[in-house]
């Protein structure tokens, strides 16, 4: 395989660029710069991990993202999406990165420490970081002051209009003041620079041009988990300057600067981007890359079988169909390949909308009203059997995806070890269940009978004028026939768990975009959703639900809640109270701020009274098989942050990955983590 390896390169590329050719030399165009002028800068700053099983490294390396998360915003200050910070991560360092075991290690920042109550942290910065263009070309050199520019912008409602605000305000002095502040001066704000933060006492300062220190509010031991998103990135005044602020909130990859491991060689929207090394990368000698790292957007997994089969992929995730296909048959070469990926780091969950319209723009009472009663949600979390459903997903293992929990596990411990969706279970009752591996702990807790449950609910809703069947609308991209195959197991697992007279799912679609075409009209009865934390503590998950907070991004962007509490009907009484009493358990809970195992005790109460109540569903945890080149265990793996997708010190492999091979990575990482 290795003789073929150049032609292999050149038919990937052929394939991967023939349909947007047009539009990419339109890009590079307008970047100034071309695939030949960087072809000679980015081979030599290239160098690729190596491989632990003897096997060659690849130099170049095609991975995927799927159709419907095509990156909306580039500019990490003003985005809070994944699909987004996936991207932007490989071009944008911030303070801290992460390694294959999710600790923290030094990006831009080289050390950190505080003092000894926890309330002042002090960072030292790297002196060699640079500011690049989309051609590569230096502009500017980084110090402190970029961070002081970085967390302005943030603060700042009129600039960042109050994305991203939730980390700072929460933890630094006179952040949320100067928030406030900004937000009563309306687009005047946009006037304000750094040294007005500073002169407003926000909790930030830069005695030279490599310290940073940030002052807290109250004791915070994790507050370097805290700084390590993208709330606490570097901005260039400069850059702000050229581009205004309009242009650079909505900056792209041809007018932003960079400052991460690569830049962006080609860019065709809802088909490929690709990176190339940044070849002003201060971090270079110490990293791997790729000399050419390519994300081709995948409609439908039957495809992205045909593009790895033709070596036109280098890595891909098995749905059920595909692992049927391989498994049926004893003598498939992929057999000995199926690799077992780890649990990615975010926590899936049933968002429900408690505030839907039908599509003419009118309020769908039946599901409003159904929505709202706490009987009927607790059919979704005590009663809805998700097993075929997980086997889309995980054929082989499906209950490994079983999520029982809002938080995601290994977030955080106590100071005694103990995990805490652990203290969760025990709230919860699940502590003393024995997980037998074929019925979900959800329903042996509650003795796995929902028809008294479901009666209930029925009878209470009926008297307020509800029609059954209520109908559930659920939406996936219209473009892919496996979200069309996983929606039609779901909807049968609906009607194989409440019957058909109760619940049924009703399946539509939309064209691109999720939150355009549904999410802001405002049309699902909901989402399922999955969220990784941003820094290492419950509230980062928790306080997403709460109410009366601006940055509760569920109660705002998906529940619809936080309307709902500004003129709730009469039937929404009893959920309004819910998440009166769910936001108070919260708020206690962070209030604790000296004590880290009452701090998660109040917090694990809090989780069992959202799952309880039902005001969130959970779903699943994504553990996929795949066929793969590259050692997923040599990724960046972080609990936390935007880090996960950052395509550094990556081990790959000319030869596919084997089940052997991965099982074995499996066991030397827990060992890793446990010992």
């Amino acid at each position: 395989m290795n003789i073929d390896f150049e032609s292999r390169n050149i038919t990937r590329r052929s394939f991967l660029k023939g349909a947007g050719v047009v539009g990419a030399a339109g890009l590079l165009s307008a970047c100034g710069g071309s695939k030949s002028n960087n072809s000679g800068s980015t081979a030599a700053s290239g160098a690729q991990a190596p491989n632990s099983t003897g096997a060659t490294p690849l130099k170049e390396y095609i991975s995927w993202e799927s159709a419907n998360r095509e990156i909306e915003s580039w500019n990490l200050l003003y985005s809070q999406t994944l699909s987004d910070a996936n991207v932007v991560t490989n071009l944008w360092d911030g303070l801290m990165s992460f390694d294959c075991y999710g600790k923290l290690v030094p990006a831009i920042a080289t050390s950190w420490e505080a003092n000894e109550d926890s309330t002042v942290w002090t960072f030292h910065l790297r002196d060699d970081v640079d500011w690049v263009d989309c051609n590569g070309e230096v502009k500017e050199h980084i110090t402190a002051t970029d961070f002081l520019v970085g967390l302005e912008w943030v603060l700042n409602a009129s600039k960042n209009e109050a994305n991203n605000t939730s980390m700072p305000t929460l933890y630094i002095v006179g952040a949320e003041e100067y928030y406030e502040k900004t937000k009563d001066m309306g687009a005047a704000a946009a006037d304000l620079h750094y040294q007005d933060m500073l002169d407003a006492g926000v909790g930030i300062e830069a005695p030279d041009d490599y310290t940073l220190v940030f002052t807290c509010k109250n004791s915070c031991p994790y507050f370097d988990t805290v700084a390590s998103y993208t709330s606490f990135y570097p901005a260039s005044q400069a850059l702000i300057d050229e581009l205004g602020i309009e242009t650079f909130r909505g900056c792209d990859n041809t007018n932003m600067w960079y400052c991460g491991p690569y830049l962006v060689e080609e860019y065709i929207q809802g088909n490929t981007k690709s990176y190339i090394p940044n070849p002003h990368y201060y971090n270079a000698a110490n990293v791997s890359r790729f000399e050419r790292l390519t994300v081709t957007m995948i409609s439908d997994q039957a495809i992205a079988f045909q593009l790895y089969q033709n070596r036109e992929l280098d890595e891909m995730d098995l749905n059920e169909s595909t692992i049927t296909t391989i498994t049926s048959d004893p003598n498939n070469e992929y057999n000995s390949q199926l690799c077992e990926k780890r649990a990615r780091p975010s926590a899936y969950a049933m968002h429900f909308n408690y505030q839907k319209n039908n599509a003419d723009g009118t309020p769908d009472v039946n599901w409003n009203k159904a929505i709202a009663n706490t009987a009927f949600r607790q059919c979704f979390y005590r009663g809805l059997n998700l097993k075929a459903w997980f086997s889309r997903y995980n054929k082989i293992n499906p209950l490994k995806c079983e999520n029982d929990y809002y938080t995601m596990k290994g977030l955080c411990y106590n100071t005694q070890g103990v995990e805490y969706t652990t203290l969760v279970a025990k709230e919860m009752g699940f502590d003393a269940e024995k997980y037998d591996g074929e019925t979900m702990i959800r329903l042996r807790a509650n003795g796995g009978d929902i028809s008294a449950l479901k009666k209930q609910a029925m009878e209470e809703l009926s008297a307020i004028g509800v029609t059954f069947p209520v109908k559930a609308t659920y939406f996936i991209i219209a473009s892919s026939t496996s979200a069309l195959d996983n929606a039609t197991i779901l909807k049968q697992c609906f009607s194989d768990s409440f019957g058909d007279d109760f619940i049924k799912l009703d399946v539509q679609t939309y064209v691109s975009s999720l939150t355009q075409e549904v999410r802001t009209p405002q049309l699902q009865s909901f989402v399922i959703n999955g969220w990784s934390a941003d820094f290492g503590d419950p509230v980062n998950f928790l306080g997403q639900e709460t109410l009366h907070d601006d940055n509760a991004f569920y109660s705002h962007y998906y529940s619809n809640i936080a309307r709902v509490a500004e003129a709730p009907a009469d039937y929404q009484k009893d959920l309004m109270d819910a998440f009166e009493q769910y936001t108070d358990l919260v708020n206690a809970a962070n209030a604790i701020v000296d004590d880290t195992d009452a701090r998660y005790e109040a917090f694990a109460k809090a989780e069992a009274y959202l799952l309880e109540n039902v005001l969130v569903s959970p779903a699943y945890y994504d553990i996929t098989w795949s066929l793969t080149h590259a050692n997923e265990y040599s990724k960046i793996y972080a609990m936390y942050g935007s880090c996960n997708y950052k395509a550094v010190n990556w081990e790959t492999s000319e030869e596919a990955y084997t089940t052997v091979q991965y099982e074995q990575f499996a066991k030397a990482f827990d060992a890793a983590i446990q010992g």
